[in-house]
């Protein structure tokens, strides 16, 4: 047994996760293998490289934007995918109960968690110039409020206080929004025409800091969540954040991860939906992120789920409660 080692020099020491993996790795496993991220390619020929050498275990450590150019490639190769947190939001970790905080724990569960199938997503986007790309998501893609609040993100600020220049960012953005009048249809049901001023599809609902904004999804339900934010004046971002503040108690998070709460309600600020597939066409072109990046200007987004698409190392879970040991 062999592990591959993707890291971003950017992000992570090597030396510090050579120790870490050194200490848990298996008595009995080969040296692992290492591959340095290049800027350019936010690490794809680095992931190919290690996969091309029949690695058993592939560990990655960096951002979200170099797991989800790992995930994306080693989607459907059977090597099970290991995060180490070293960006900002870490956002996929989070949403898998994988240590945020600590380098050892996270290499711990590398070694000795267990695997999970989980979804991923894959957008389509259109330019208002009529191209087309294409690109893997495994946490959230959007327009609005989280695009334009990555966008202006200043990387230096980020650098120094990591979250909180997202805080600061969104102060500048919010009372400048402007809403877009959008058609979005899911499943080929009927289409739903709506002013906005963000939409998100999302694999997962945690993002920075915790927040869940996207509270009935679930990474390998099969099914991508969308929420259209929509709120007329301060009175409706009264509701918008009433709805975040709520979905974000303890209590509600432990009645929801026990079942006991239903799907979340649509208020007039705020509309949530679950599909398969999205599509959505905008009147005016927007920024649109994926997973953290921004990735252009859109006229039309489509958006489906890859069922089981990504086998990844988690924290073992207690017996009977859902939870990381």
């Amino acid at each position: 047994m062999r592990a591959g080692i993707v890291f971003n020099p950017a992000k992570a020491d090597r030396d510090a996760l050579a120790a870490q993996v050194e200490s848990a790795q298996p008595i009995e496993w080969s040296e692992p293998v290492w591959f340095e991220t290049d800027a350019d390619d936010a690490g794809a020929a680095a992931v190919r490289r290690a996969l091309d050498e029949g690695i058993d275990l592939l560990l990655v450590a960096g951002g979200d934007g170099t797991v989800r150019v790992a995930a994306d490639l080693v989607a459907g190769s059977g090597v099970p995918l290991a995060i180490i947190p070293a960006g900002t939001g870490n956002l996929l970790a989070r949403n898998l109960g994988i240590d945020v905080t600590t380098l050892r724990g996270s290499v711990r569960s590398a070694f000795e968690g267990e695997d999970r199938e989980i979804d991923l997503g894959e957008l389509e986007v259109e330019a208002p110039d009529g191209s087309r790309s294409k690109h893997a998501f495994a946490v959230m893609v959007g327009f609005g409020l989280d695009a334009e609040m990555i966008d202006r993100t200043d990387e230096d600020l980020k650098k120094k206080v990591g979250w909180l220049a997202y805080v600061d960012a969104a102060g500048k953005v919010i009372n400048s929004l402007d809403t877009v009048r959008v058609q979005v249809r899911m499943d080929g049901g009927r289409t739903v025409r709506s002013s906005v001023n963000t939409l998100l599809i999302g694999n997962c609902g945690t993002v920075t800091n915790g927040i869940v904004v996207l509270p009935d999804a679930v990474v390998d339900d099969g099914m991508l969540d969308i929420a259209l934010v929509r709120p007329k004046g301060v009175r409706g971002w009264m509701q918008v954040g009433g709805y975040i503040a709520r979905n974000n108690l303890l209590v509600t998070k432990l009645l929801r991860r026990t079942g006991r709460l239903g799907r979340q309600r649509t208020g007039p600020a705020l509309g949530y939906g679950q599909a398969k597939e999205t599509q959505a066409r905008l009147e005016e072109p927007r920024a649109v992120q994926v997973d953290g990046d921004i990735v252009g200007k859109a006229v039309a987004l489509r958006a489906f789920v890859r069922e089981d698409a990504l086998v990844v190392r988690v924290p073992k879970r207690r017996a009977g409660l859902g939870l990381p040991v």
